[in-house]
């Protein structure tokens, strides 16, 4: 298949808001019922804290079902929530949350090497908030960032492969890397587009209200949507590189 140029990235971001305006209560709903779920999984014993990144694949790919199904002229049901639980899915994607956990482990570890440790000690409350030395450790909250970043992007494809694909994890992983890495500037593209729609769009509630509590409560219901539309996105890029992906058939009844 022959590079996909960065206008390739636009266009994805496009068909994404498409999608989303089709049904965005039924879209939004279904987002909720995983974030319901994330927040069930915080009482885990031991592993509470990590569950809900192990489980990100998992909720991801409902999302990225509700999105075909929509696509498809279907609704996308709240009960979609738990087809990432199901076998055989379920054991690679729990593979693939894993090494999310990773991924974010080592952006932590560079942090705080970068910044000897600040801004996790302020995090922690170990020592008190100061705003120099927040200042001083933005670049190194920047390369962190940057290498999440990365490496979320280079395994986006990861969990539909897995899915929808029945690939095995380390199959999954290699043709996301590879066709990332080949469509780069389509990627980066559509990161560079997300990210400045959600800076004009948090603008918005800062020059429309004095009120702190309205701007945090506007720019926090902005960020959700923000993820909901980088997933339709993410679906758009999938159905142009790998083709449509089937609709959902019967209501899933479990998890298992």
């Amino acid at each position: 298949m022959a590079t996909l140029p960065a206008r390739a990235g636009w266009n994805w971001v496009k068909q994404g808001l498409d999608v989303f305006r089709k049904q965005p209560g039924a879209l939004m709903a279904l987002f909720f019922s995983c974030m319901f779920l994330a927040m069930l999984s915080l009482f885990i014993p031991l592993v509470g804290g990590m569950a809900p990144i192990v489980l990100a694949p998992l909720f991801s790919v409902a999302l990225l079902q509700g999105c075909a199904d929509v696509d498809h002229g279907k609704r996308a049901f709240p009960h979609l929530v738990f087809i990432g639980f199901r076998k055989p899915a379920r054991k690679p994607l729990l593979l693939l949350g894993g090494l999310y956990l990773l991924v974010m482990l080592l952006s932590i570890l560079v942090l705080s090497l970068l910044d000897d440790g600040v801004l996790i000690k302020m995090a922690t409350r170990q020592i008190p908030m100061d705003q120099e030395l927040i200042e001083n450790s933005r670049w190194a909250l920047f390369v962190s960032s940057a290498v999440y970043m990365l490496g979320w992007m280079l395994s986006c494809l990861a969990a539909p492969l897995i899915y929808w694909q029945k690939m095995a994890l380390g199959k999954a992983l290699f043709f996301s890397v590879v066709t990332v890495g080949r469509d780069i500037k389509a990627f980066l593209a559509t990161a560079v587009s997300l990210f400045i729609m959600f800076q004009i769009l948090t603008a918005i509630p800062v020059m429309l209200f004095s009120s702190a509590q309205i701007e945090v409560t506007a720019i926090f219901t902005i960020f959700l949507m923000m993820i909901v539309l980088m997933h339709c996105t993410l679906y758009a890029s999938y159905r142009q590189i790998f083709g449509a992906p089937e609709p959902s058939s019967t209501p899933v009844k479990g998890a298992l």
